[in-house]
């Protein structure tokens, strides 16, 4: 077998052009497969990260030697973690569960002496822990790239730090709960038959 060359082995995904997300768990070890997103989420610029854990070496010794006798290795935690600046009810809904967003028709809003003050509509949140779980699509600027992550499970919190220059937002966190199973895929558009 010849060397293969970079040239031959270059086969990169990059730049983000959107996050795709559907409540249900793809099968990634079929080889027909259909994904129907029920949001295209809006994602902050470089908040998007996948990366999985160092593993934790485990080094066995034996008297009278230096080195390591054998070893092995637990595979470290996958961590997923990405920002979306809204306050839509439907990811509200996402991130909290249904039960926890409530609308709210009418609030009067009386400062000063004007008694006639403003009305306003809008939802309440009920920050309750949901656990969010399903699969997520990354397209690629071109849209010819795809990169599949399924068996995540996420949770979320809100996020409004900096008031002055960024918007409310919810991050959410989590995880593969995909042990043993195919959870990552990376696929490329054929050409329309």
């Amino acid at each position: 077998m010849s060397t293969k060359s970079k040239k031959e082995l270059k086969d990169v995904f990059n730049g983000l052009s959107s996050l795709l997300y559907q409540s249900s768990i793809v099968d990634l070890s079929q080889s027909t497969l259909e994904i129907k997103p029920e949001y295209d989420l809006p994602v902050t610029v470089d908040t998007l990260q996948i990366s999985q854990d160092d593993p934790t070496i485990n080094h066995y010794k034996v008297i009278g030697l230096d080195g390591d006798w054998t070893s092995s290795a637990t595979l470290g935690n996958m961590n997923i973690k990405f920002t979306v600046p809204t306050k839509a009810k439907e990811v509200l809904v996402l991130a909290y569960g249904s039960d926890a967003v409530k609308d709210i028709t009418s609030l009067k809003l009386v400062t000063g002496a004007d008694e006639t003050g403003e009305t306003y509509s809008g939802v309440s949140l009920n920050l309750k822990k949901q656990k969010v779980t399903g699969t997520f699509v990354l397209v690629d600027e071109e849209g010819v790239n795809l990169m599949i992550l399924t068996n995540v499970a996420l949770w979320a919190k809100p996020l409004y730090e900096n008031p002055g220059t960024e918007p409310f937002a919810i991050q959410f966190t989590g995880t593969m709960e995909g042990a043993g199973k195919e959870s990552i895929a990376w696929l490329k558009k054929t050409a329309a038959a």
